[in-house]
């Protein structure tokens, strides 16, 4: 959804290698450097094994040990890489690369409170670490927590203006926020930054989409010639111009609505999706609106917005455009990090200050008698016992 890419769309990191700068062993600076060059070359098993030997050697060669944890790293071992990069940040707790690539492997191991966690720590090491802000930007939007993943979109442009995936990505927190003039003056921005920007585009149609259609078309076309393989893309436009030809009885609008649409089958491999598009065309060539009277409001929800319909989509397309081994690094702004953490794990929550355990073992314990079938005076009976031998004692 957001670039960290995903992370995020997940979160992605550049796996950097480390010169080293004194070794004093020649044969250990002859280790370093062959396994340099296998880890580059993708021969990550032999290059494992250079640096467990330099390491051996050296236990404390931060060098080293930082990059026998992304050769883990780009083998998909995770546990393996976790392993290390905790190593490598006990022995350089202030890098910021290997918090943020220890983020990157607790989120492709499927712990998001670990990835957050450490994303912190790599913002805390260097708050000037624009990938690491970045990062953790899109793990707040992620989480839904949009005026903290704004706060550090902002601090980014902040330190660089001309940074687009910021931009980009404030832009989506603040249509997602309802703050449509203040989106549409971040995606303008970005597309002076890159006019070639094909999401920026899209975006902006989105923004203007059931307010100024004409201003939507215009940017929703420009989306789809930028970037003609997102089939994304290719569906908003259709709906659009389906609106506009049954609401104008206008049949340019049709005729290029079943171009859009028979197009987008080209780039579109999930036969379900396809059948869809099918009956889409085969509806307009009959002259009848798949999408009924295509109101705005029936096409993308009751916003008038295109928000509900497309809300769904959006997480998909930033993640198209990453390279599939780009990666990054983080860094995060001077936020309060102590207290933002007690946040995390409890997300929607009680505060762990004035959380009752008790109470809720005890209302846990309700729902799943309930869910087991027992009558609900009998539970109630019993809670009434319970209450009962409380008082008593």
């Amino acid at each position: 959804m957001f670039r960290k890419k995903k992370i995020f769309s997940v979160i992605v990191i550049i796996s950097m290698l480390f010169l080293v700068e004194s070794i004093p062993a020649q044969s250990t600076e002859s280790l370093m450097s062959t396994g340099n060059s296998l880890l580059a070359n993708g021969a990550f098993d032999q290059a494992i094994t250079k640096f467990r030997k330099v390491i051996s050697r050296n236990p404390g060669n931060f060098e080293a040990q930082f990059n026998l944890a992304i050769a883990y790293l780009n083998s998909e071992r995770l546990s393996n890489a976790i392993t290390e990069f905790r190593k490598a940040v006990n022995i350089n707790p202030r890098s910021a690369e290997a918090w943020s690539n220890l983020a990157f492997a607790y989120e492709q191991l499927g712990k998001p409170g670990k990835a957050l966690d450490a994303l912190y720590r790599a913002v805390q090491s260097d708050p000037n670490n624009i990938i690491a802000r970045i990062n953790l930007a899109a793990v707040y939007a992620q989480k839904n927590r949009y005026d903290q993943a704004i706060a550090q979109y902002k601090q980014v442009i902040q330190i660089d203006g001309t940074n687009l995936d910021a931009h980009v990505n404030l832009g989506k927190c603040l249509i997602s926020k309802n703050r449509l003039k203040d989106a549409e003056h971040y995606l303008k921005a970005a597309i002076a930054i890159n006019p070639n920007d094909a999401e920026a585009y899209w975006e902006l149609g989105n923004v203007k989409s059931g307010k100024d259609n004409q201003a939507a078309l215009k940017n929703y076309r420009k989306a789809v010639t930028l970037k003609p393989n997102s089939q994304v893309y290719y569906k908003n436009l259709g709906l659009l111009l389906e609106e506009l030809w049954k609401k104008n009885k206008d049949e340019s609008k049709k005729q290029e609505a079943l171009e859009v649409w028979n197009n987008s089958l080209v780039y579109l491999d999930d036969a379900l999706e396809k059948e869809k598009v099918h009956y889409r065309i085969e509806m307009i060539e009959k002259g009848e609106a798949p999408s009924g009277k295509a109101t705005t409001e029936e096409l993308f929800g009751k916003t008038g917005t295109s928000k509900d319909e497309l809300e769904a989509l959006r997480s998909e397309v930033r993640t198209e455009d990453e390279e599939p081994t780009s990666t990054q690094r983080i860094s995060v702004e001077s936020y309060d990090v102590g207290s933002d953490l007690s946040t995390v794990s409890e997300e929607g929550g009680s505060s762990a200050f004035d959380f009752d355990m008790k109470k809720a073992v005890e209302k846990k314990k309700e729902q799943k008698a309930l869910e087991k079938g027992p009558a609900v005076e009998e539970v109630k009976e019993e809670k009434k016992e319970e209450k009962k031998e409380e008082k008593e004692e």
